[in-house]
């Protein structure tokens, strides 16, 4: 998924060096570069590959109907985090599942913010969700899945476990193509996004304005985990997140599901 060139991706430079001399280098990455890079543009992930289409925005006139050709029968799912991604989502829908094209749709959501869950994911990673947030506006990505997508997005999920999937009124939803939506299914995270009394975190790599929550890298976020656990943040902390389920569901937040 990753390859040790992909440490230049890595903005602290300490860290870089670290991470390219480890021996682990590759699942770091994985942890590190969450929630990965994604186009700000709508696209269709066809067999792996990224193809930009066409939007209102374009001066198209035939765009807002193939828009609604292309997205009909399917339902728009919230992509909080890595799933809008066209690495991740290419990596969940890989053989022996190949579920077929992926629209992916971009627009902005009032009212609401995409936040850390308290919970960490098996590859060390703290991953997203969405909560609500007054006078907050963020940059957010709509999956498109027909029923078998969705059902296999579903046991990617780790549902009842980590997230709950939920439809949510998407009054405050403005997509770029143009397309009304009067609710989107969304995975909110079981655990919250309070680690300790008032530590909520934005994820810095998603753009939005009004904020409320300070905003966090990942490696700031991992940094804040392991101090919270009475450890030196360190590499070799993720991997023991990776490697010990019971330290890893130790490091929870403050919800039990």
């Amino acid at each position: 998924m990753f390859a040790r060139s992909d440490t230049v991706l890595i903005a602290d430079a300490d860290l870089r060096l670290q991470v390219e001399q480890h021996p682990r280098a590759q699942d770091l990455l994985r942890a590190l570069l969450y929630p990965y890079a994604a186009p700000d543009y709508d696209f269709i992930l066809r067999a792996g590959t990224v193809t930009r289409f066409a939007t209102d925005a374009d001066a198209d006139a035939d765009a807002g109907a193939d828009i609604e050709r292309l997205l009909y029968g399917r339902v728009p799912v919230l992509a909080a985090g890595s799933n809008r991604s066209p690495l991740q989502l290419a990596r969940k829908y890989a053989k022996p599942f190949e579920g077929g094209d992926i629209p992916v749709t971009q627009g902005w959501m009032h009212d609401h913010d995409i936040v850390y869950c308290a919970h960490l994911t098996g590859y060390g990673a703290v991953p997203a969700t969405i909560t609500s947030c007054a006078g907050a506006t963020v940059r957010v990505a709509i999956n498109w899945l027909n029923p078998d997508q969705l059902s296999h997005m579903h046991a990617t999920e780790s549902l009842g476990k980590h997230y709950d999937y939920v439809q949510i009124p998407a009054a405050g939803l403005t997509l770029d193509c143009g397309q009304a939506v009067s609710r989107v299914g969304a995975y909110v995270a079981r655990y919250g996004c309070e680690f300790s009394p008032g530590d909520v975190f934005a994820i810095a790599d998603i753009a939005a304005q009004n904020r409320r929550f300070p905003a966090r890298n990942q490696w700031q976020m991992l940094q804040y985990v392991a101090r919270r656990a009475g450890h030196v943040p360190h590499p070799d902390f993720i991997i023991r997140l990776i490697e010990d389920p019971e330290f890893r569901f130790a490091q929870n937040g403050l919800r039990t599901p």
